[in-house]
């Protein structure tokens, strides 16, 4: 597994300080990652959308890291994915474009960040993600030392009845747990080596967010969930570590980079109150890495990868809606936009939810690179 020019100059050191052994050039341990989150890490990017990568003028040179010699997509037997997707039973393989939310239709940042990690690393790499869509951490991931729920959180859990608090976190562990006790099964030509727990990758943050606008008894507890995220997420990577017995285990935390910097312009309005609370939210996100308390810890931004186009369409796409609606003309996925021209230049770049960043594959895939770059700077 040679480097090439442009993998070494983004990855250079990264990760030498995790552990001594990862620098020994004859330790055949399994370097592990865990790739957690919600549905942002499952991985909508659309599949054909991957193809526009190549168009990106830093890193459009990325898109050929993912392709066979003949143009297919690789399928990388040094890097294995193991997810036990939905609760259901645990699959696991070598890295190709099969493993994002929708099988051979998506994709999530495990494929860029695995391409550069196989390639980094001589050993056999595994990326175990544990992510669910729709999950927070003030409920769903919510940790033991987290302590007691504010008032506003109850509030909103009285509401929501059905949530199960800490659910996902004790999932998670148990899912961690399971596939390293099980190396042998997961990782092809496992012979009993080892592993190194290299890092963790945490990209989420949409259930903790989207509720800015939440109003319960004259009270605005959606902003309340924002203003407790450092508290919760800070408490979840020190519970998580002593679960894992891991106690300097790297974290890099993936910003939640919907509506690009857009936002930060539109939140200099202080009526534009989604932008407004998305800023703080991403500020609370970057509140965890700088917590004196935690270590090893590291916020990447990822802003800058948001296909500030493909939003546009989106728009428009959108106001044709409603207007197919007004006119009783039938929504197909040929007619997203008013013109082939336009319709084809969406499905290129994209083709999902907004909160998905639109289906972009490319993106997905630059913010897997970023992560990946990311650990090196962790200290």
């Amino acid at each position: 597994m040679s480097y090439v020019r442009s993998v070494f100059v983004l990855l250079g050191l990264t990760l030498t300080f995790a552990n001594p052994s990862l620098t020994h050039a004859n330790d055949d341990r399994v370097k592990v990652f865990i790739l957690a989150g919600q549905s942002n890490m499952e991985g909508y990017g659309m599949l054909p959308s991957l193809e526009h990568l190549g168009q990106d003028p830093a890193f459009g040179h990325l898109l050929q890291e993912l392709k066979q010699k003949d143009g297919a997509w690789a399928v990388r037997d040094d890097v294995t994915v193991y997810w036990k997707k939905d609760q259901g039973q645990p699959a696991h393989g070598p890295l190709s474009v099969e493993w994002g939310a929708m099988p051979g239709k998506s994709i999530g940042p495990e494929l860029m960040f695995g391409t550069l990690m196989g390639q980094r690393y001589q050993q056999p790499v595994l990326l175990i993600k544990t992510a669910w869509g729709g999950k927070s951490v003030w409920c769903d991931f919510r940790s033991p030392s987290a302590g007691k729920m504010t008032w506003d959180e109850r509030r909103i859990l009285k509401r929501d009845d059905w949530l199960q608090p800490g659910k996902f976190y004790q999932q998670m562990v148990s899912d961690i747990r399971e596939c390293l006790g099980d190396l042998k099964e997961v990782v092809s030509g496992y012979q009993g080596q080892g592993y190194d727990l290299v890092g963790l990758v945490w990209l989420q943050g949409w259930n903790d967010y989207s509720e800015w606008h939440l109003q319960l008894d004259e009270r605005r507890v959606g902003m309340g969930l924002i203003e407790r995220y450092p508290h919760n997420l800070t408490a979840m990577f020190r519970d998580l570590r002593k679960d894992l017995a891991a106690p300097k285990l790297p974290i890099v935390i993936g910003e939640l980079g919907v509506g690009g910097l857009e936002m930060n312009d539109r939140a200099k309005n202080p009526e534009d109150e989604e932008a407004v609370a998305m800023v703080r939210f991403r500020e609370a996100q970057r509140a965890v890495a700088k917590d004196p308390t935690l270590k090893h810890v590291s916020f990447v931004p990822t802003v800058r990868f948001w296909d500030a186009r493909l939003q546009e369409l989106r728009l428009q796409a959108d106001a044709h809606w409603d207007e197919k609606q007004r006119l009783g003309i039938e929504d197909t996925d040929e007619n997203v936009l008013p013109t082939k021209s336009l319709n084809d230049e969406y499905w290129s770049r994209g083709g999902h939810w907004s909160c998905h960043y639109n289906g972009s594959a490319a993106t997905y895939s630059l913010i897997g690179q970023a992560l990946a770059n990311a650990f090196q700077d962790v200290d």
